[in-house]
């Protein structure tokens, strides 16, 4: 036997079909809006540690070639250069450089003369007279160009952000001076800016002439670790995600990591020397703005919130239609199935109705009272 369904069910299976359809797109457009924003405020936040990163490097660079300018402009220091004495070099230079090496994290200043030899290195006074010129290739280019330069040197004394200035006396150039340092200080100043472990990888064949090298406890293939902030770079990074960045095309390369039951973005910034060669790579690791948890905790709250949309909208809707539709629908139907039979004694009353079915009603009325009538 066939089942029917009354009015009231019908149009409520409807409703809530209907509902349910809407408030599922719903739910799919808010979560894919919510995961698009997410992912744009990550990018925005890598690309802003990026520049972060780079400010704090280029501040550096200047601060060393900003030394090197102040000395070269100093009369006393052209005449002692030209004139190779190194005694009122040291007699004037040496408490100071002792000092700012203490306080400032300065690690050279190095007097060199034409053609690139070593005339004064007040970091180690006793080595001089060398020539330079196959490790240091700012100077090199300084004493070429005659123009001071800055920037990131590899040579056999490591890593080294230089600036170098070529002084002149009497309009002739007589050499160059150099201040330089390392990264460590910025490195944890760029932690604390960031709030991200930063570390710093090597092309190790770029250090081969360096003694520090053996001393590099992680080697990634053709990469070596010089800097990380946490303890163990292993945990975060690899040579095969080293070999990715340096194929990406990109401005810098991400790659996702689960570690510890938490999701980080591993980030690798080219790095470049003072040519623009990309010597290695800088790299932060930053706990991921979208991780699996909380795409699933994003997807609840917009289930849970539709859900209480679709209750309450359901239940609105149900008592609307009820009360001006299905309601005087349903009386209409009975009491015209009552006068089918002959039963033309109760009134048909229709109240808060739409106006099409408060117009029936009426028309029923009309019908019910002329049959009345016909049948006294």
């Amino acid at each position: 036997m066939k089942r029917e369904f009354g009015l009231k069910t019908v149009t409520s299976f409807i409703l809530l079909t209907i509902l349910i359809f809407a408030e599922v797109l719903m739910v799919a457009f808010n979560f894919i809006i919510q995961i698009k924003l997410l992912k744009e405020e990550e990018k925005r936040t890598v690309e802003s540690s990026i520049k972060t990163i780079n400010v704090f490097i280029d501040s550096a660079k200047i601060y060393y070639h900003q030394m090197a300018s102040l000395v070269t402009h100093l009369p006393e220091i052209q005449e002692a250069v030209s004139k190779k004495d190194r005694n009122f070099l040291i007699d004037r230079f040496l408490p100071a450089f002792n000092y700012l090496k203490e306080n400032f994290g300065i690690t050279q200043f190095h007097f060199h003369i034409p053609p690139t030899v070593s005339f004064l290195r007040l970091h180690d006074i006793e080595n001089f007279g060398d020539d330079i010129s196959r490790d240091r290739k700012t100077v090199v280019q300084v004493e070429k160009t005659r123009k001071g330069l800055r920037g990131i040197e590899v040579d056999r004394d490591g890593l080294g952000v230089r600036g170098v200035e070529p002084i002149f006396y009497r309009g002739n150039y007589v050499g160059s001076v150099e201040f330089g340092g390392g990264l460590k200080k910025e490195i944890e100043q760029i932690k604390k800016a960031i709030d991200a472990e930063v570390g710093l990888v090597l092309y190790k064949d770029l250090l081969s002439g360096w003694s520090g090298l053996k001393d590099l406890k992680y080697n990634f293939g053709e990469w070596v670790s010089l800097y990380f902030t946490a303890n163990e770079p292993n945990m975060f990074i690899s040579e095969a995600s080293l070999r990715k960045a340096s194929q990406s095309e990109d401005k810098y390369y991400v790659e996702k990591l689960s570690k510890l039951g938490k999701e980080y973005n591993v980030v690798y910034s080219p790095f470049k020397d003072f040519s623009g060669k990309t010597i290695g790579f800088i790299y932060f690791v930053k706990e991921s703005i979208i991780s699996p948890v909380k795409i699933f905790k994003i997807l609840g709250i917009n289930i849970m919130f539709c859900i209480i949309i679709l209750i309450v909208t359901f239940l609105l809707a149900k008592f609307m239609m009820n009360k001006y539709l299905i309601n005087p629908l349903v009386r209409i139907v009975r009491i015209t199935e009552e006068i089918s039979m002959g039963k033309v004694s109760q009134k048909l009353e229709v109240k808060n109705a739409v106006e099409e079915i408060a117009i029936l009603g009426k028309s029923i009325e009309r019908i019910r009272i002329t049959m009345k009538r016909l049948l006294d």
